[in-house]
């Protein structure tokens, strides 16, 4: 003992304030990197580190630590996280348990503080690592290989299930009765997946860093046998009672695995990264206390061995060791003999050994941690007055706090759901502009919702189905997407017929119309698809190298064919990613909007085949143009010769027709009846009254086509009423007729009634109106009819049939039928061409029945290679002669008779032909 006068001695405030400075130095976190103190000494390399500050004091300075601890836990605003170990005096006998016993529960112990409530305040301090490794020294190893492994690994599992407590295992009766009253898929659940979680977590395939970690670390040779599973059994019975480490296992690599795997769990608490904040508001660095070690009590064995495992991993530490004994650790040392400086002096001494960290840890030297201080030996009571010096905690970063974290969480979630809801509703707006379809849809870039007139329309160009987007569901509109779907099907069938055979001429066609849920446009467009579907399925069966197959896509113009311009657009956009596209056929209602639409699919170079356009006008809009149909003038022609026939004794004739200046079908085809009922050369001259002309149907207006029809009723019975407008107007004259006339009129109506007619629900309204309809073709009850064309839709349509053996399909159908026949007929003359161009099909449609330039001999037999044969339609000959509309083509007369499907009266080619009966 050094003799040290009683006036040297400093006070116990003295020796605790310095004491603190020297804590609060060593405990403070700076903001950035882990430099402890921020003292210049200090090394931002591996060499970094904090001490282990080993107080040696004479017994009177026994309560030292506690009166140390009692400051950790009333630091300003509130308390250091800090663990308080006091080690047992040594024994008299010389029993003691194993280094690794000692060392385990020691740091047991600590664990169980540091992660206790009371030291949560900066984030609750976790050791998966170390009581992983300890709860495997702890278990018992079992007899046999085989019985080992399954057993541990059963243990491992349930431990895991339990979130990896130190606490004994819940017992298996519990887990048996809360699995019985489960339901069986509950039970199997329960059953496999916690093994499959767990396996997945030695595998590291999900959270589990302790398992992985426990292979990678550098005590106990952990690659033999390179597996969790066998090195854990290497570990099972270490500590267990009765039992002694394995002869060939080191002791020393045991202490040191439990050692690292302690401070490993310390350092990933206090580990920087973007997403763990808590590390952030971890402003402190924790303190372990170990009071009265000596050597003979395994404290020294301790510090030693935290001294060996920094030195071997070069890791920093974020943990404050200070232990107290009154002799200078490792080896035991009086305190004159290693001569420590004293405590007043902590700061100094500290900056000294920083200095000195790197070349001692290098060289491994036992005591290159150590920082030994003597305390002078001045009696510390347990209620001395404080010292001046007092530890704070400097607060955490606002960004890291909990209510800011919340109010960020709660922001970030109302941006999300605020993005969420625009992207939502983006998406949602986006769809519905594009008719409800997905951006991933290959038909969202050509189709689009355009608003008009207060309706909607989808417009564009489809492989599929059009949508529509206004009317009601009925039968009618089912049936039109049945029919839709049914092409579509076809479609994929032609793709893959040329997938087979290659060497077929193949090219895709347009079908564009006027499309709504309107029922008379339903009715027509319906019997269309009808034709064109049978059409295309004759072309499927026939299967002979020069035999075409022909793709069918749908286009919509809008119900009055209003969007023209938008859908060449969408078409412009499909031929782009599809060359096969080579023409257009269809088309519907002879208005200015469709006469644009003519123009600029021509101008696409594209040969336009419409079905059912009759204004005189179209042919000389497009040189691509040509129609099955005849045209308005050919039309008033035959209605002339019929009411010669059928109304002799009417020699005036009332002509009802549309104001409206955008529908080209009604006032042209008016303009041919007034010419043609005047034209004496026709074998009649009739009077031709002042037309009557209505104002167009609304959704909200019906009265004034009503209110001709009412008119209608005063005229004198020698009047021939002709109808030159359009259906739905046609419906409102019949409510004026049947409501007002007493007698029967004589009514004439023009070929765009049909729709009206073909339309049960439609017709079935007005059965005292008797009407003739001029028709380009003739329907039938397609179930029972004997025709091709009609066998053919009984074998795609069966369901049509099957619902209804009397289902009617308008003549409408035969023209479209046609229509796409004239697009097979040119790849036929075309053929060995197998991808024809648009210039070559019409060419090739352009010389159908066009008189020979050279007409030869009466002998010669040769064909004039300048002309093609005409062509036999289903709705009649085929025979442009040159032209773009067919010569004296096929129109025919049906008559509706109290509400009946229209009957026909007569059939007119060169001339009309009355039917029998």
């Amino acid at each position: 003992m050094i003799d040290i006068h009683a006036a040297d001695l400093p006070s116990p405030v003295e020796v605790m304030d310095e004491l603190l400075k020297l804590v609060q130095d060593l405990t403070e976190r700076p903001r950035f990197g882990e430099l402890p103190g921020g003292r210049p000494g200090a090394r931002a390399g591996n060499d970094r580190g904090i001490p282990l500050v080993c107080l040696v004091r004479e017994r009177e300075s026994a309560g030292l630590l506690k009166i140390l601890r009692a400051h950790l836990s009333v630091a300003h605003p509130g308390r250091i996280p800090h663990a308080y170990h006091q080690f047992p005096d040594a024994e008299e006998d010389n029993t003691s348990p194993s280094q690794v016993a000692e060392v385990g529960a020691v740091l047991a112990e600590v664990a169980r503080e540091l992660s206790s409530a009371a030291n949560g305040r900066y984030g609750r301090h976790v050791f998966p690592r170390f009581r992983l490794v300890y709860w495997l020294m702890n278990q018992p190893a079992e007899g046999g290989y085989d019985e080992s492994t399954t057993s541990l690994l059963t243990r491992l599992r349930e431990r895991d299930l339990r979130g990896r407590s130190e606490e004994d295992l819940i017992p298996r009766e519990a887990f048996d009765s809360a699995a019985e009253a489960a339901p069986w898929w509950a039970r199997v659940v329960l059953k496999l997946l916690p093994s499959f979680l767990f396996r997945a977590k030695l595998r590291g395939l999900v959270p589990g860093r302790e398992y992985r970690w426990l292979l990678r670390q550098p005590y106990l040779a952990p690659h033999d046998p390179g597996t969790f599973l066998g090195f854990a059994e290497r570990l099972t019975g270490t500590l267990a009672p009765g039992r002694r480490p394995a002869p060939h296992e080191d002791t020393g690599q045991l202490a040191k695995l439990l050692v690292n795997a302690f401070l490993e769990d310390v350092r990933q608490g206090y580990r920087r990264t973007p997403w763990r904040v808590r590390s952030a508001r971890r402003t402190v660095y924790p303190v372990v206390l170990l009071d009265g070690i000596r050597r003979d009590n395994g404290g020294y064995a301790l510090l030693k061995l935290i001294n060996d495992v920094r030195n071997d991993t070069g890791a920093f530490d974020p943990l404050i060791i200070i232990s107290g004994s009154e002799k200078v650790p490792p080896d035991a040392a009086a305190a004159d003999e290693r001569a420590p400086a004293w405590v007043e002096n902590a700061g100094r001494a500290y900056e000294t050994w920083t200095r000195k960290l790197a070349t001692n840890s290098r060289a491994r030297r036992p005591t290159a941690w150590f920082l030994p201080l003597r305390v002078r030996p001045v009696e510390i009571e347990p209620d001395e007055v404080p010292p001046p010096a007092t530890l704070t905690v400097r607060p955490a970063p606002v960004w890291s706090r909990t209510w800011v974290l919340a109010v960020v969480a709660v922001l970030l979630l109302g941006a999300v759901a605020a993005s969420g809801y625009w992207r939502i509703t983006t998406v949602a707006e986006e769809r519905d502009r594009h008719c409800g379809l997905s951006p991933g849809d290959s038909n969202f870039e050509t189709l689009a919702r355009l608003d008009s007139a207060g309706s909607a329309d989808c417009v564009g160009v489809s492989s599929r189905a059009i949508p529509l987007l206004d009317g009601e569901s009925s039968e009618l509109r089912d049936r039109f997407m049945r029919v839709q779907e049914k092409i579509a099907s076809q479609n994929e069938q032609v793709e893959q017929a040329n997938e087979d055979n290659p060497d077929r001429p193949y090219a895709t066609v347009v079908y564009v119309s006027a499309m709504s849920g309107r029922p008379e446009l339903l009715a027509t467009n319906t019997a269309r698809l009808m034709g064109v579907a049978a059409m295309q399925a004759r072309l499927l069966d026939d299967r002979g190298n020069g035999h075409p197959l022909i793709k069918v896509l749908l286009g919509n113009a809008g119900r009055t064919m209003q969007h023209g311009d938008e859908l060449v657009e969408h078409l412009r956009t499909w031929m782009r990613r599809d060359p096969t596209v080579v023409g257009v056929l269809g088309l519907a209602q002879s208005r200015q909007t469709t006469r644009e639409t003519i123009t600029k699919l021509g101008r696409q170079g594209l040969p336009t085949i419409a079905a059912t356009l009759s204004a005189n006008e179209f042919p000389e809009v497009s040189s691509r143009y040509f129609q099955i149909s005849p045209n308005n003038d050919r039309e008033a022609v035959v209605a002339v010769e019929y009411a010669n026939r059928e109304f002799a004794g009417q020699d005036k004739v009332q002509i009802v027709r549309s104001t409206d200046d955008e529908d080209l079908y009604s006032a042209d085809l008016a303009q041919s009846f007034r010419t043609r009922f005047t034209d004496g050369s026709l074998g009649k001259t009739r009077e031709v009254l002042p037309d009557l002309a209505y104002q167009p149907t609304t959704d909200k207006d019906h009265t004034d086509a009503r209110a001709i029809g009412q008119e209608l009723c005063k005229r004198t019975a020698d009047t021939l009423v002709v109808y030159a407008g359009r259906p739905g107007e046609f419906s409102d004259l019949l409510d004026g007729i049947a409501g007002t006339c007493s007698g029967q009129l004589a009514l004439l109506a023009g070929d765009d009634v049909m729709r009206h007619a073909a339309n049960a629900d439609l017709r079935e309204k007005h059965p005292s109106v008797t009407y003739d309809v001029l028709s380009f073709a003739v329907g039938a009850e397609f179930c029972g009819a004997k025709e091709d064309i009609y066998r053919k839709m009984q074998q795609i349509f069966k369901s049509e049939c099957e619902a209804d053996q009397r289902s009617f399909v308008d003549g409408q159908a035969t023209l479209a039928y046609d229509a796409l026949d004239l697009y097979a007929h040119a790849m036929k003359e075309l053929f060995p061409v197998i991808r024809p161009s648009s210039g070559d099909l019409w060419k090739t449609i352009s010389d159908i029945g066009r008189p020979p330039v050279n007409p030869g001999t009466a002998g010669d037999t040769a064909p004039d290679p300048s002309s093609r044969p005409v062509l036999e339609g289903k709705s009649g000959k085929i025979d442009f002669r040159g032209g773009q509309v067919p010569h004296d083509k096929r129109i025919s007369v049906l008559r509706v008779t109290q509400g009946d499907p229209p009957v026909l009266r007569a059939t007119c080619d060169q001339s009309c032909v009355p039917t029998s009966g």
